[in-house]
């Protein structure tokens, strides 16, 4: 099993894990959609308020609002996955559903064929996307997309993440979120998604801020590198058509914000994850 992952800046990266944990000795946040996995209830503590992950149930919820596991049974391993946002806002989940993890709420599978061997499936999603090549690396990403694709038949439950923000804000977020996912590869700047939920662009800014902990224009480029990202472990294109495709203006624009997340050129990144295979 590979080693608990870490969190760099404010997300865990796609990852997968499970094994046995403890209660969590104060609050995090993280920008990243995260499904929680467990033989025994989990609760956790958001802004003073509890929530409760049934047992044997796979749930998902939006990092972002600080929580704490408060409750979890020792003996029973507890299994999670993490998926950065703006790559969790690339797939073909339902728009609605991410709308609603984006507003707070927690997201409940339906009780199916779909928690069968469960276990096994964590266990091999973390060797999977850890150490598993380029190959599994893209298996476990398609079979944890048609996960959450399943759990949106499931049921919603309100968080604390509601109670502190105005829900018209949270709306507000998560739609100026999903233009961007829609409209990245284009030439957008922070005017574009701030016309695009009818707001001055400074106010549109600052609840943008509030809410994803990160600013328009940030979010905006560690989404195109998400894409580049996709591309260099999928595609053969060379390094000047991905950052094209991906939405930069230039190759320096590109690289400069590759270099920004990823620590290295997109040739040595494609380079270090091929050899892993």
């Amino acid at each position: 099993m590979p080693p608990e992952p870490q969190q760099y800046g404010n997300s865990f990266g796609f990852t997968a894990w499970r094994g046995h944990s403890s209660v969590m000795s104060a609050p995090h946040a993280h920008n990243d959609i995260e499904v929680n996995y467990c033989a025994s209830p989990l609760t956790y503590d958001s802004g003073g308020r509890t929530s409760t992950i049934p047992a044997g149930v796979p749930c998902a919820f939006w990092g972002a609002k600080p929580h704490q596991l408060v409750d979890i049974t020792a003996s029973s391993p507890l299994a999670f996955i993490t998926i950065p946002l703006a790559q969790f806002m690339r797939w073909d989940v339902p728009s609605s559903s991410k709308t609603r993890l984006l507003q707070g709420e927690i997201l409940r599978a339906p009780a199916d064929d779909l928690l069968d061997a469960l276990d096994d499936r964590f266990e091999r999603w973390s060797v999977d996307l850890h150490s598993g090549g380029e190959l599994r690396h893209r298996a476990a990403t398609l079979e944890i997309e048609a996960l959450l694709m399943r759990m949106t038949r499931g049921e919603w439950s309100e968080t604390a993440a509601v109670m502190d923000r105005s829900t018209l804000s949270l709306t507000r977020a998560a739609e100026m979120a999903t233009f961007i996912s829609s409209n990245a590869h284009s030439a957008i700047r922070v005017r574009d998604v701030a016309a695009s939920v009818h707001l001055h662009p400074n106010r549109a800014a600052t609840i943008f801020s509030e809410v994803f902990g990160t600013s328009i224009t940030a979010y905006l480029g560690r989404y195109r590198v998400a894409e580049a990202q996709r591309l260099l472990l999928t595609t053969d294109m060379s390094s000047a058509a991905i950052g094209d495709r991906s939405g930069f203006q230039s190759a320096s624009s590109f690289h400069a914000a590759f270099a920004a997340v990823c620590g290295t050129s997109p040739t040595q990144w494609r380079r270090q994850h091929r050899s892993e295979q």
